[in-house]
């Protein structure tokens, strides 16, 4: 679909710029990569939607800026900043819809923190379990870092009750996953979690999901 295209552009400018180890790829994009890198046997993606989501992995790096604001314009992307954040939104003719998160630190009640990518991201709670625990894939020849799919599924349990309009959508792929995931690998996750997000952890699973 025209939509895979241009996300495939995009990444072709991350990688050919130096970005792409700097930012892990989250969201619903990174369920399409569990798919067409086969990380999950059997698991098939129903993406639904525009949203692509970056995580920074580190606002000081790379130490060498790169503008990907300005290289986003250039190959032909629409730039845009966020109202409410102030986050840095780049959307392309198909509508995809490009953005980028990090995880917030300490007490700091900051929405979005510059970066040395050029993009500023949206500053978040609970982002620490998707950076942790990644893996890279292989997608038309480039290596791309998503969180693994344990850790994906944890982190979508953990904050779906703030979600609001996304809760049940979020619901469908958390289960969806869930059937396919390495329960072992899960449950090592499961136990480095705070005793508050365990509880949320199994109060979810044993409500919406059958226990292996």
């Amino acid at each position: 679909m025209a939509q895979e295209t241009e996300f495939l552009k995009f990444i072709k400018l991350l990688d050919n710029n130096g970005c792409l180890s700097h930012v892990i790829l989250v969201g619903s994009w990174a369920e399409f990569l569990y798919d067409k890198a086969n990380l999950l046997p059997k698991f098939v993606s129903n993406l639904r939607t525009l949203d692509v989501d970056f995580m920074v992995k580190n606002i000081h790096k790379p130490k060498e800026k790169i503008d990907i604001v300005k290289l986003a314009r250039d190959d032909g992307f629409l730039v845009e900043k966020d109202r409410l954040f102030g986050t840095t939104k780049i959307i392309n003719p198909e509508g995809l819809e490009i953005e980028f998160i990090i995880a917030k630190r300490g007490a700091g009640s900051e929405a979005s923190v510059k970066t040395n990518l050029g993009v500023t991201a949206q500053s978040l709670r609970h982002l620490d379990i998707l950076s942790k625990y990644t893996k890279i894939v292989e997608f038309f020849n480039m290596d791309i870092e998503v969180p693994l799919p344990e850790a994906f599924v944890i982190h979508k349990i953990i904050i779906n009750n703030e979600r609001k309009d996304k809760k049940e959508k979020d619901k469908i792929s958390i289960n969806g996953i869930y059937q396919h995931i390495d329960k072992t690998k899960f449950n090592e996750i499961y136990e480095t979690l705070t005793l508050k997000e365990q509880k949320i952890v199994t109060e979810y699973v044993d409500k919406n999901m059958e226990i292996d």
